[in-house]
């Protein structure tokens, strides 16, 4: 009797172990926001420069810089989400970077997802801003009926 109680016990720690690994693992793995930093290759800059997001219509848009140095192409992971709409467009054409002078830098390539579904990220990509300037603004167009969605970020 006092086996089969053991036993029991046993195989209750177990999959009590098992249930708390896998749902963890559910809700932080599989239920994070949709984003490229568990599958980029690319490493992030030694200076951390936080996400920006954009909440408006009924497209949710994060960016990251994920590579801001001299001398090398500048990259932006990028991602969008939705339930209502098909996300088929063109980032390379919506998209513009801009210095602290009004200057302003189209992408090179996007490198992500296709356009089509109702989620979708990737990098877009830029050459590098000579001199670096101190502030930087992201500008994507027409994304989900909003005509301008902006994300800026202060390098020095």
């Amino acid at each position: 009797m006092k086996s089969r109680v053991l036993l029991l016990g046993i195989s209750l720690l177990g999959a009590g172990a098992l249930f708390i690994y896998f749902g963890l693992h559910h809700i932080f793995i599989f239920k994070k926001p949709a984003t490229l930093s568990d599958t980029a290759a690319i490493a992030p800059t030694s200076e951390t420069l936080e996400s920006r997001f954009d909440y408006q219509g009924e497209v949710t848009v994060e960016v990251r810089p994920i590579k801001i140095e001299p001398n090398a192409p500048w990259q932006f992971e990028a991602s969008f989400d939705t339930h209502s709409m098909e996300l088929d467009d063109d980032l390379t054409e919506q998209s513009v970077l801009a210095d602290d002078q009004s200057n302003y830098f189209p992408p090179i390539n996007w490198t992500g997802d296709e356009p089509g579904g109702h989620h979708r990220s990737g990098i877009l990509i830029f050459d590098p801003i000579d001199p670096m300037p101190k502030q930087i603004e992201l500008k994507i167009k027409d994304v989900g009926d909003i005509s301008e969605r902006l994300f800026v970020w202060d390098l020095k």
